[in-house]
């Protein structure tokens, strides 16, 4: 009878995909945020496995967690932020956090955009990027206005 494999040897070496977030955030100019809820896993598993633990790096990752980082490529993020959200949501979470206490120049800044952009957000007109509208999320998710899997789950 074979003896099925143990945890341990399931899991994959991080460093490369380590470097491929880095690749894929200096090839686009997205966050590791965004890119973390773009290929449906957990902030916390996306932050530690850039910046380590405790001053340690993640020597390792699991299967599932690599699979769906590879499956992004800077082509596929690069639609994202051209491709169009909808836009009465990302205006809805524009306003909550102004509503919330963030000025319009802070909100301009945490989403990229200039002042005059982030204006016609916040009132109904203009684009908003899939990216954008999720940076949005992330935005309210780190004002506690929305949970973290909630993010996950509208990207």
């Amino acid at each position: 009878m074979p003896v099925p494999p143990t945890p341990a040897t399931l899991w994959v070496t991080a460093a490369p995909f380590r470097y491929h977030i880095h690749h894929l955030m200096a090839a686009t100019g997205l966050s590791w945020q965004v890119i973390a809820v773009i290929a449906g896993l957990p902030q916390q598993q996306v932050r530690t496995l850039l910046f380590g633990r405790d001053g340690r790096l993640r020597p390792r990752l699991s299967p599932y967690a690599a699979r769906r980082l590879l499956a992004l490529d800077a082509a596929h993020l690069r639609r994202l932020q051209v491709r169009d959200a909808l836009i009465p949501l990302a205006t809805d979470r524009a306003r909550a956090l102004l509503a919330d206490g963030m000025t319009l120049c802070e909100l301009a800044e945490r989403l990229d955009l200039d002042v005059h952009a982030t204006r016609r957000l916040v009132e109904g007109g203009g684009l908003c990027s899939r990216a954008t509208d999720i940076m949005l999320r992330l935005t309210c998710i780190e004002r506690g206005l929305l949970a973290e899997g909630e993010a996950r789950e509208a990207a």
